[in-house]
Formats: C-alpha cells, structure tokens, sequence
C-alpha cells in the first residue's frame, strides 16, 4: 500500500528544518570568520590594541659612584674618588708597608723624630661609628694612661657624607724599642661615611706640647678630605 499523504508533508517539513539549521551554522561560522578579520570594534584585528594587563613596574636603576677627580680633589689621591691637601710641611711617610695615606711632621730640631702625623685609611668593613672606635682603640694600645673620649657625632657640610664620627684620646706613647722613651701624644679619629657605605677615617695626632700651636693644620687637611667627597 502506497503511504498516506500527511506522512508526505510531515517528512517534507523535516528536511526544512534540517536545510534552515545548516544555512545557520554556515551564517554563524562566516560571521565568526568576519569578527576575527575585522575585530570586535570593526577595526583589522592587527591594528586593535590588545587590553592592558596591568601596570608593569619598572625599578629605577641603582646609582652607582662617581669617583672620577673633581674641582675639589687636590693634593694627594687616597681612593674612592677621596682626596686631601697636605699641610705645609708635612711630608709622606716612607714606611711603605702601612695602607692608605700617611704624612708625618718631622721635628725642626732632631732629626728622624717627627711631632705628629696624618693618617687616611679606607673600609667596607665598618660603618662609620665602628671604624673611628677601632682606629681609637689601635693608636693607643701602646700608651700609658691613656684617656679615649666620647664618640660624637659631626655633621659635615656635605650632603654626600652619609655620617660621621670622631673620637679624641690623649696619653703617653711609649716606644717599642726603649720603653723609657714616652711621649705625651693628642689625636683624634673622624671617619666618614658616603652614600654607598664606604667610610674614609683619618687618624691624627701631635705631640702635646705643639698641639695648640697647630692642630688647625690637622683641621685644615680634614675639611680637605670632606670637600673631596
């Protein structure tokens, strides 16, 4: 028997359907195909400007020192960019076995004696407070009733020194090879420390009985190793 007419219609009506649902999906995929040409905005998607992700930060680098010579660095190069100008009269030291920057003040009247002397040394090891009480404590191992003072700190008038220390001592030196000989000896100790932690300390001293007469020439050569900076 030959089927009945509705059963026609009903199967037609299912292959539309079928037809409508594949044009469709092919409009859907050309309208993916168009929006990943042309971009969500209508612009080429190679010319959009992808979204932020979030703010990147960049640390600023890290300065580093600048040791070159300067309009202040005069007279005698002790390192890190640092120098001093030596007071008249005052002439390097020859023991060439010490480190840094040593000049002494020979006596006027005997020769081979000297009335004090100026000493620049340099650290990483300590910080500024530290490295004065150290070089404090060293020069007047070998005196007799000697006498340290308290550590204070200076502010010198450059903004490229970090700290500063000084310490003063006074007692009698007594020579190593004749412990008869005894020398009533003043000095201080002022370190300084630069921005990078490096500390620049000079240690001076005199005989007591040409102290007054000329401790500004140990200032003098001080202020020249904080201009130095």
């Amino acid at each position: 028997m030959r089927p009945s007419q509705p059963q026609q219609k009903k199967a037609s009506r299912t292959a539309w359907i079928i037809m409508a649902g594949a044009i469709v999906a092919v409009l859907l995929v050309a309208g993916g195909v168009v929006l990943l040409v042309t971009g969500k905005d209508g612009k080429p998607a190679a010319e959009q400007t992808p979204d932020p992700v979030g703010t990147l930060y960049t640390p600023s680098p890290t300065p580093s020192p600048d040791d070159s010579k300067g309009p202040n660095d005069v007279g005698v190069e002790v390192g890190y960019g640092i120098w001093f100008t030596p007071s008249k009269g005052w002439l390097k030291s020859p023991d060439k076995k010490i480190s840094g920057q040593n000049y002494i003040l020979q006596q006027f009247s005997s020769r081979g004696l000297i009335d004090g002397y100026y000493w620049v040394r340099q650290t990483t090891l300590y910080d500024a407070k530290g490295f004065a009480e150290h070089l404090a404590d060293i020069e007047t191992s070998s005196y007799e009733g000697v006498r340290i003072g308290k550590t204070i700190e200076c502010k010198p008038d450059n903004p490229k020194i970090k700290s500063c220390y000084a310490v003063s001592y006074d007692g009698l030196w007594v020579s190593p090879k004749n412990k008869a000989i005894k020398i009533k000896m003043r000095g201080f100790v002022t370190a300084y420390q630069d921005q990078f932690d490096r500390v620049t300390a000079t240690d001076a001293a005199l005989e007591a009985r040409v102290y007054d007469r000329r401790v500004n020439e140990l200032k003098y050569m001080n202020n020249s190793v904080v201009k130095s900076f």
